[in-house]
């Protein structure tokens, strides 16, 4: 695994990190049976993968909590990061309660995410406010079992939030008690992403960057690297729009950019590759971008990234072709 160092932090980072969203969960769908996915994380980190990226928000806190038990006593060999400033609604803090009862029947059930009624999901919603933010932290180190997050995130918060910056003291503050290292800001669009220019206090931004969202690529990266930020990039895969078994007619009800989907495809027969191969080699070609973020919920799924990873790197040509 190849490192790189993150942003002007004191932090280096494997040049791929473990997305935590789906660790846990009650949705069948969350991790292979009998997989356990703290078992999961630490070979992610026998493997090399030192960089693990969770929220307070995912699985209703588990995600965090399977990080904690993943690394104790190992603390030092991982760079974790977390985010904060959703609200979980009445309803998923409940579940987390009873989660260890209500798993085996959802299981049993075959129940998946997509198919949970509005009333049992609820609404989420933000708070950014320095009392929500500083608990939120604190909620966090105590499931992480850990006294600092080396990464906190803003969570996706808004345009106008960001360019407030009510959020910038109490980071700071959290900042001087030594509970985080760094702080950043988890993106939703390259737009998002340039407003965290503003602010020279920040040590990231996350943001959303691949062969189906090349925007950042001539706007939000130059400035980044300029400034030397460290960029996390999410979505390598284009959400799954990049699958090769969605067919022609799947692809049209998806996305609108279903004729640059069979155009890449196009390329990747052409230089004989895997598609989600060359996704994330093209990826890791981006020399502004700090780690490349992938979501992981199985062994399989970390296996098989491992193994895009461990691909030849694209040549200038094949590079070249994907821009075209």
């Amino acid at each position: 695994m190849r490192i790189r160092q993150f942003g002007n932090t004191e932090l280096q980072v494997s040049e791929i990190g473990f997305g935590c969203a789906r660790l846990g969960g009650i949705v069948a769908q969350n991790q292979a049976r009998g997989e356990s996915p703290v078992t999961l994380l630490q070979k992610a980190l026998d493997a090399g993968i030192t960089f693990f990226d969770t929220a307070d928000m995912y699985t209703q806190g588990e995600s965090e909590t399977l990080v904690g038990q993943a690394f104790a006593g190992k603390r030092d060999k991982v760079v974790i990061a977390s985010k904060g400033g959703y609200c979980l609604p009445t309803q998923r803090k409940l579940i987390a309660r009873i989660k260890p009862l209500i798993k085996p029947l959802v299981r049993a059930l075959g129940l998946k995410r997509q198919n949970l009624p509005a009333s049992v999901a609820g609404t989420i919603s933000q708070d950014f406010s320095p009392g929500y933010l500083t608990n939120a932290v604190e909620a966090s180190l105590r499931r992480l079992k850990t006294d600092y997050l080396d990464l906190y995130q803003l969570h996706s918060p808004p345009k106008a939030v960001i360019l407030a910056g009510a959020w910038l003291e109490t980071l700071e503050k959290l900042k001087s008690q030594g509970k985080i290292r760094y702080y950043g800001i988890a993106t939703d669009s390259v737009e998002d992403a340039l407003c965290c220019l503003k602010y020279s206090e920040i040590s990231s931004v996350m943001t959303p960057f691949g062969l189906l969202d090349l925007e950042a690529l001539n706007t939000f990266f130059v400035q980044a690297e300029a400034r030397k930020l460290a960029v996390i990039a999410r979505g390598c895969f284009g959400g799954g729009l990049l699958n090769v078994d969605l067919t022609t007619q799947q692809l049209q009800e998806k996305t609108e950019k279903w004729p640059e989907i069979l155009r890449l495809r196009k390329v990747a027969q052409e230089q004989n590759r895997n598609m989600l191969e060359m996704a994330l080699q093209f990826s890791l070609s981006v020399q502004p971008i700090s780690v490349n973020l992938l979501g992981m919920r199985t062994e399989a799924h970390l296996q098989t990234n491992l193994k895009y990873f461990a691909a030849p790197p694209l040549s200038e040509a094949e590079i070249c072709a994907l821009k075209d």
